[in-house]
């Protein structure tokens, strides 16, 4: 795979339908990570990382915009930016591809990246260019947030990403956009570090469960929980009550279990 550039310094603000997870849910998911990091992975990440926090770089990806020349980025057109690998596809079965064609839908299979970073991290960490490491690192911690966001799945029968208008309360309103105000954060009034400490709840035996499997099996279980989610349509009326009482409990369980796993990975990339 070609190396992957981050052109810093060219700050790119992208598009509200760009974001999944906003930026509260992203750094929460990183503080319930941070909580089970082990001490050497804590130790390398706190250097590699310009001694600053993980979630002072989960939302890295949505503010500075990674350039992926190779995976097509072309800087005189501002919506090829939309190849940043932030969804994933999956089947009937609710299962994602482990690959990562070029040509096709599969190129945006951010569960590939998240592999991949992965495993060039855990081979060459010691070795990396410091930019490269630290663009991989930043990727990882935003991505496995984006990954179990509802909107950022491309289901077999609607690969939309929610990227269509509804009618909320009085409001017309771009339905992927909800999944940053219009759940969690609407509902929650705390900052990013009250709403982790709400949800990291889970006991040991249940974090291990919840991290069963690698990030494709991760995967399934994200599409499985959100397919429920995405019964509506372009141009239904949604009463925005209803809507924050029937998703809140998933959405929090999907940054809980995001958190966790992205604990899993970092872990393991530096035991």
């Amino acid at each position: 795979m070609k190396r992957l550039l981050l052109i810093v310094g060219a700050l790119i603000l992208v598009s509200a339908t760009a974001y999944g997870w906003g930026r509260r849910e992203h750094a929460a998911v990183a503080k319930i990570a941070e909580n089970h990091l082990t001490p050497k992975a804590k130790s390398l990440l706190h250097k590699y990382m310009h001694r600053r926090s993980i979630v002072y770089y989960s939302c890295y990806a949505d503010d500075y915009q990674p350039l992926y020349i190779d995976l097509g980025w072309d800087p005189s057109n501002y919506r090829r930016m939309a190849m940043f690998p932030h969804t994933y596809c999956v089947d009937e079965n609710c299962r994602p591809p482990r690959s990562n064609r070029d040509g096709d839908k599969y190129i945006k299979n951010c569960l590939y990246y998240i592999d991949t970073w992965s495993k060039e991290l855990r081979e060459n960490h010691a070795k990396m260019n410091d930019s490269v490491r630290l663009t991989h690192l930043a990727l990882i911690v935003h991505a496995v947030g984006d990954m179990h966001c509802p909107v950022h799945i491309r289901l077999h029968n609607d690969t939309s990403l929610g990227i269509y208008k509804v009618k909320y309360g009085n409001k017309t309103r771009d339905f992927h956009g909800l999944w940053d105000r219009g759940v969690v954060g609407a509902v929650s009034p705390w900052s990013y570090t009250d709403l982790a400490e709400l949800l990291d709840t889970s006991s040991e035996a249940g974090i291990a469960e919840i991290c069963k499997g690698d990030v494709f099996d991760w995967g399934e279980d994200a599409a499985r929980t959100a397919t429920p989610l995405r019964h509506y349509k372009a141009g239904d009326e949604i009463d925005p009550v209803k809507f924050k009482h029937e998703n809140l409990a998933i959405g929090e369980l999907l940054i809980r279990k995001a958190g966790y796993r992205l604990a899993k990975v970092l872990n393991e990339i530096f035991e």
